[in-house]
């Protein structure tokens, strides 16, 4: 038995589309929440990574500048304060495993060569391949945060084109989709009705109910989700 009347059905449909849409507002107001705080993370991470590590690049070539400078024991000692610095802002916004473990080996492989760099004479050059391998390694971790940064634009551009799909769907479709099912469901209603009236009026017309009128009220009153009352559910 059809327990569900149109009505039931018109309610239903016409209360479908606005949960939808409370549903994808919600949904659109995080995303918009967290493309607009987007900036701001990048700057605080992965931004702050690549500033760190360009940093670290900079105090190295001023180090190996200041050696030949008359002041060379002050600008050295002076630069590698700024690179452990850096060092430690990186290690503040690691953003992958990789990072970590190139910026410990920096550290690492820093800390010994700066211990020689404060005793070597100014014309030493035997620290040369030594400070070269530390800015390789320092180029290495500046291409592991561009990559970090490229994959979080590629992140935010395929999170922008999920919402657009969810706006496009919730927005346009899910509403037509129930104005369409409503317009069908009440022509149904109004043929039926217009059907229903019409007996009624040759019923009128005609004074004694014929049963074929009757029978063709009831079939339409139980498509329309009222059926006939079963006799053995009757109180």
């Amino acid at each position: 038995m059809n327990n569900l009347t149109i009505v039931t059905k018109l309610r239903f449909i016409a209360a479908l589309a606005p949960a939808i849409l409370l549903i994808a507002a919600v949904v659109i107001a995080g995303a918009f929440h967290v493309f607009g705080t987007l900036p701001g993370e990048l700057h605080e991470n992965e931004n702050a990574a690549a500033r760190a590590a360009q940093g670290m690049e900079t105090a190295l070539y001023k180090m190996d500048w200041g050696r030949t400078q008359p002041d060379a024991s002050q600008i050295v000692v002076d630069q590698q304060r700024g690179f452990i610095s850096e060092i430690e802002i990186a290690r503040q916004h690691i953003g992958s495993p990789e990072q970590a473990e190139r910026i410990e080996k920096i550290a690492n492989d820093a800390r010994p060569l700066f211990d020689a760099m404060r005793t070597a004479s100014p014309g030493d050059d035997s620290l040369e391949p030594k400070l070269r391998d530390l800015q390789g390694a320092v180029a290495d971790l500046m291409s592991l945060d561009d990559a970090a940064l490229i994959t979080v634009a590629n992140s935010a551009e395929s999170q922008s084109r999920t919402m657009i799909a969810i706006t496009i769907v919730a927005l346009v479709l899910v509403p037509w989709i129930c104005f369409v099912v409503i317009a069908n469901l009440t022509s149904t209603l109004y043929k039926e009705l217009k059907e229903m009236r019409r007996r009624l009026g040759d019923i009128a017309e005609h004074g004694p109910t014929p049963s074929n009128d009757i029978s063709a009220l009831d079939e339409a009153l139980t498509k329309l989700g009222f059926p006939k009352p079963n006799p053995m559910l009757a109180e």
